[in-house]
């Protein structure tokens, strides 16, 4: 089965501090690489002796884990495993690209890495294809020249996301804030309304869908209008990070504190404070370790021919948190 990737989940992290916040948060896809593997892939059939792994962000909490635990399954499968990274806080596209430049220079077996933009790395992609050389990408399904993606599927993230908001009480009134009506973004609304349709006694009515076009900005009088047309609404889900303080900020204005909650993602958008004080009901987590394993597994599967008409948009693992279980899940230090 095809799965839509997400890259609004391990984006949100790669990009926080960067001037493009927003757009990181709110993702640009639907589907990863290839959907399907077919008879021959980019090495022909070699076997993986070396992996570089091109990290955006080496030294920000979750893609220090991702390399690791990257570094651990290559080490466990025989590979030589390289990686690079600039240091800071702020991604250096240029220096991401001369540095997959550099592994395809060398002839390594398979490249790893975040591709920024598809106009930059597409095109990488593709000449480590000519090259014989494997390639996955980490949460880049706007890609199509790379032989795997690993990342999150947007209709596990809905459908999860309709499970959990049924289990706060006997009826929640949902309204719904996303960037936009196509894409991942539909996707996620489609998976989380469809559940909703099958499960008639989850109690959960879907009010109204605001779109904000990625602009968290626009989001404070969204919610405000959304709230006014709806007095009975007392859930908002979200998929974009970047709306959680805004979200947050419109909720405590109005005096909502414990009448009206948040569903949303990823514990950087200020998720773990909100739920501290009572705003915030639950926001995703995903397995940042078995991002970096499954991408290692992956190439291995694709390069010895395992995924032969399979899809090669892996999803990886996702939970939600909630006030009972957030801070065991995030001390654990795999899931962030």
């Amino acid at each position: 089965m095809e799965v839509e990737l997400s890259t609004r989940t391990i984006r949100a992290a790669a990009l926080a501090t960067t001037a493009v916040l927003a757009l990181a948060l709110a993702g640009c896809t639907s589907t990863g690489a290839a959907s399907t593997a077919s008879t021959s892939g980019s090495g022909s059939g070699t076997k993986i002796k070396s992996v570089t792994f091109v990290n955006p962000l080496p030294d920000y909490p979750a893609w220090k884990v991702i390399g690791q635990c990257m570094a651990k399954e290559a080490k466990k499968k025989g590979m030589t495993f390289t990686q690079s990274g600039q240091t800071g806080s702020s991604i250096d596209t240029t220096y991401m690209v001369n540095r997959v430049q550099q592994a395809i220079a060398i002839k390594t077996n398979a490249i790893v890495t975040f591709p920024v933009s598809a106009a930059q790395f597409d095109p990488l992609f593709l000449q480590a294809k000519n090259k014989g050389i494997y390639t996955a990408s980490v949460e880049g399904g706007q890609t199509k020249n790379n032989d795997i993606n690993v990342g999150t599927s947007f209709s596990q993230f809905g459908q999860l996301a309709a499970e959990t908001v049924a289990k706060k009480s006997k009826t929640e009134n949902v309204g719904f804030v996303t960037e936009g009506a196509t894409g991942p973004d539909a996707q996620f609304i489609t998976a989380f309304t469809k559940w909703v349709a099958a499960n008639p006694s989850s109690g959960i009515k879907i009010l109204d869908t605001r779109y904000d076009a990625g602009d968290p900005t626009q989001d404070p009088n969204l919610i405000n209008a959304m709230l006014t047309a709806h007095p009975t609404m007392n859930m908002i889900v979200t998929n974009e990070g970047a709306a959680t303080s805004p979200i947050i900020s419109v909720l405590k204005q109005n005096n909502l504190k414990g009448k009206v909650f948040l569903t949303t993602n990823s514990k950087y958008s200020g998720s773990v404070p909100g739920m501290k004080d009572g705003y915030v009901y639950s926001f995703l987590l995903q397995d940042m370790c078995g991002i970096g394993t499954t991408a290692i597994d992956g190439l291995s599967q694709f390069s010895s021919g395992a995924l032969k008409g399979k899809s090669t948009d892996i999803a990886t693992k996702i939970l939600f948190a909630t006030k009972g279980d957030y801070a065991k899940l995030i001390a654990s230090g795999k899931f962030q």
